[in-house]
């Protein structure tokens, strides 16, 4: 028989806080009535925990709205600008960080370019650098009340141990205790998560899944390929902290070998990088220094009917689409989320043709229930999901978060 952990009264009162909180953002603005509905918790249990809040400066009253037989009730909302987080969206040929508040406004984000197949001290250097700079731009009063770093890079890793593991073309990250490394740098607590699962997190609480979907696959296709997966409104990670690296999954048993030592993988057919590939080798004239401009502008020629355009996009989307056909009849979700780089300025070209893809070829029952969206959060969403994962550790025990500022 597994043994339950009780919960002693100082925990009872850290558990509901973080209820508390948490509905507040999630529904805000809302009365305390309406939080007592909403959480089964007594009226005078949410009147002591909104006055605690209030007092930190966590929580403030928006405005008042007439309730039943007349009575107004006051609305609640977060105080956004109490504290805020910093975001660091690491990929395999660009370091992004950002800062956002407690609601998930961004207030400024800063991209740079990094070749992550150079060696580890190069890259980490370049991090630094890239986070000091994005500090020094800021406004002091912000910079002031950042109390967290959240930070997404491409697996496989361990969030629970805050270790890189050994991700795939990454020159020399093998066992890098990166939460540590970015703790003792900054003086500030840092998270760090599998970036799939961090922009999947950034759709639930800030995107088009923040409404009603609680299951449902983020698919982050970029330079790499993984999956963020949501189970019940949270990250699924396995028993080994390993789930969702889609990308590794033979699509094509006959196919060339992959970096990760496997042969078809679909990351081999979906990525950025193969898309770019292959626009190449066939529409030279497209291509541009930055990979993003190159996809700009090769979406622009699509759009303008190209032939060989089409062509290699409804190539690219049959591979894509076998993926999420896939991960469909897996999970068989409410929905698969398509973003990061490939979606960028493209995502209404793609999505149709994955959709057609899902008709054709996914289980029958399963095609007919699961949506197939595209990131509503656009090119910042490695940052923001980043902040997710250092705003969700807030959320679940803000005065441990708050008492760890500099």
């Amino acid at each position: 028989m597994k043994r339950q952990q009780g919960r002693t009264l100082p925990h009872v009162r850290e558990f509901n806080r973080s209820l508390v909180l948490g509905a507040i953002r999630a529904y805000s603005p809302i009365s305390r009535i309406e939080l007592a509905e909403l959480t089964s918790l007594t009226p005078t249990t949410i009147t002591s925990l909104v006055d605690e809040f209030m007092e930190k400066g966590l929580v403030k009253e928006v405005g008042n709205i007439k309730g039943e037989a007349g009575r107004s009730r006051t609305l609640l909302s977060i105080n956004n600008e109490a504290y805020y987080v910093l975001g660091i969206d690491l990929a395999r040929t660009s370091i992004s960080c950002g800062v956002a508040d407690l609601v998930g406004n961004l207030a400024t984000v800063k991209r740079v370019s990094s070749d992550l197949a150079q060696h580890f001290p190069v890259t980490l250097n370049t991090l630094k650098e890239t986070v000091y700079s994005l500090l020094q731009e800021i406004n002091p009063q912000i910079r002031e009340k950042i109390i967290a770093i959240g930070i997404g890079s491409p697996g496989p890793l361990s969030p629970s141990r805050g270790v890189i593991i050994s991700p795939p073309n990454f020159t020399g990250w093998r066992d890098v205790p990166l939460k540590e490394i970015i703790e003792e740098e900054f003086n500030l607590p840092t998270f760090i998560e599998n970036d799939a699962r961090a922009c999947a997190l950034g759709e639930k609480w800030f995107g088009c899944c923040k409404n009603g979907i609680d299951n449902f696959v983020y698919l982050a296709v970029g330079t790499g390929v993984g999956a963020g997966i949501i189970i019940n409104g949270e990250i699924y990670r396995g028993a080994g902290e390993l789930a969702g690296e889609i990308g590794h999954t033979t699509v094509d048993v006959d196919g060339p070998r992959c970096s990760c030592g496997n042969y078809g993988c679909l990351e081999l057919y979906t990525s950025v990088n193969s898309l770019i590939e292959r626009v190449e080798k066939q529409l030279s004239h497209v291509i541009k220094e930055d990979p993003l401009e190159t996809l700009s502008f090769f979406y622009r020629t699509v759009r303008e009917g190209d032939l060989k355009a089409v062509e290699i996009l409804n190539d690219y989307c049959f591979w894509l689409g076998i993926g999420v056909v896939n991960v469909m009849n897996m999970f068989s979700p409410q929905a698969i989320v398509l973003g990061r780089e490939a979606l960028v300025g493209g995502a209404d070209l793609v999505i149709p043709r994955v959709e057609k893809m899902v008709r054709e070829r996914g289980f029958s029952i399963a095609s007919q229930q699961t949506k197939i969206l595209a990131s509503s959060i656009g090119q910042d969403t490695g940052v923001l999901g980043a902040a997710t994962i250092a705003l969700q550790e807030f959320y679940k025990d803000p005065y441990r978060i708050m008492k760890k500022e500099r």
